[in-house]
């Protein structure tokens, strides 16, 4: 017999980079040249419970890392 499933929590799971370009569609382009030179070692990915922004949390290659520069 199969243990029941649990239904997931639902998360909101982004990344941000800032670019500089001509356009929107050369923007695009270069964010996902970056992606691909830099990886998930070096790109911060933001995480937080769906509908609860204020609980965000910056991930860099799957470990929890703080960002806040205030706390430097």
């Amino acid at each position: 017999m199969s243990e029941p499933t649990v239904p997931g929590k639902s998360w909101q799971v982004s990344i941000s980079l800032p670019i500089e370009a001509e356009g929107r569609d050369e923007a695009v382009r270069q964010f996902w040249d970056y992606v691909a030179q830099l990886g998930p070692g070096e790109i911060p990915a933001y995480v937080s419970p769906y509908g609860d922004e204020l609980d965000m949390l910056a991930y860099v290659g799957g470990v929890e890392t703080d960002l806040d520069p205030e706390e430097d």
